[in-house]
């Protein structure tokens, strides 16, 4: 499945693909550009010392060392396969590279965001921090969208560390400025709020594009608006369209603030002009 290089740059179309995988007899899914490479064979594994619970090692794929999350056991799973028969699935955001055991690799689907259900719309009565949406490539399947952004700074607390560091050396004039964040994942839309918070902006958070948009075609002003790229309903560039498409907003800077910090995805955000890109 290619994605012509036009169409990749041209985005905007508010479209998403998924590549899906089983875990534990479920399907799960994630977005391809996360994925750098899928190993077939389970790869040999050095143990290290005091690393965090579910990380079971590490492996060299080519010039990197990567460590390995043993995701089924992070979610709490059973253990459905045996380990033998596992595939290694290679990420790469936050700028870096980690991998997850997976049982089996299914296939890549196309949809668009608007075809995520919202997880907190349908499991209400149930805790699903990790799950941040659900498609359904059928009418009698479906494939949960895990929170990897959180499930990586919950095995990593330094990593939040390190961003709030990164944002103290910040020089700002925050009085009276208004921003808008758009961000699915809870625990980067509360470290976002907070810290912004604290600096004396005042932060309006919606938890996709569409929710954002709302607040902007309600007439409420805002002196910036920060994006995630992966969110249901309206992913960060279908966004940033829209809001260069408004005569009210054309000039509205918008940040696009993503984990996926891809050459690609930064040309995309330029095509669309986002006022910048940055890497979570």
């Amino acid at each position: 499945m290619r994605l012509e290089a036009e169409s990749y740059l041209k985005s905007g179309s508010n479209e998403v693909r998924i590549l899906e995988y089983r875990l534990g007899g479920r399907s799960f899914g994630i977005n391809i550009l996360k994925v750098k490479r899928i190993v077939n064979d389970l790869p040999l594994l050095t143990g290290t010392p005091n690393s965090p619970a579910h990380v079971v090692g590490v492996f060299r794929d080519r010039e990197n060392v990567v460590p390995v999350i043993d995701l089924m056991a992070f979610l709490g799973l059973p253990d459905a396969e045996h380990s033998e028969k596992k595939k290694v699935i290679i990420t790469e955001f936050f700028g870096m590279l980690n991998a997850f055991f997976v049982d089996h690799i299914d296939w890549i689907h196309h949809f668009h965001w608007e075809d995520v259900i919202d997880a907190d719309a349908v499991l209400t009565a149930f805790d699903h921090k990790y799950v941040i949406g659900i498609v359904k490539p059928s009418e009698t399947r479906m494939i949960q969208l895990l929170d990897y952004e959180t499930i990586i700074l919950g095995l990593s607390p330094s990593l939040r560390s390190k961003e709030l560091d990164k944002m103290k050396n910040l020089s700002h004039t925050a009085t009276g400025k208004r921003i808008l964040v758009s961000e699915d994942s809870q625990s980067v839309r509360d470290m976002l709020t907070v810290e912004l918070t604290e600096y004396g902006f005042e932060v309006v958070a919606a938890k996709n594009g569409q929710e954002a948009l709302k607040h902007i075609e309600a007439g409420e002003q805002f002196d910036l608006v920060i994006s995630d790229v992966e969110t249901p309903q309206m992913d960060g560039l279908a966004l940033t369209c829209a809001i260069r498409n408004r005569e009210e907003t054309c000039d509205l800077p918008v940040i696009i603030y993503s984990s996926i910090g891809d050459l690609g995805m930064k040309k995309r955000a330029e095509f669309l002009k986002a006022s910048a890109h940055i890497t979570k």
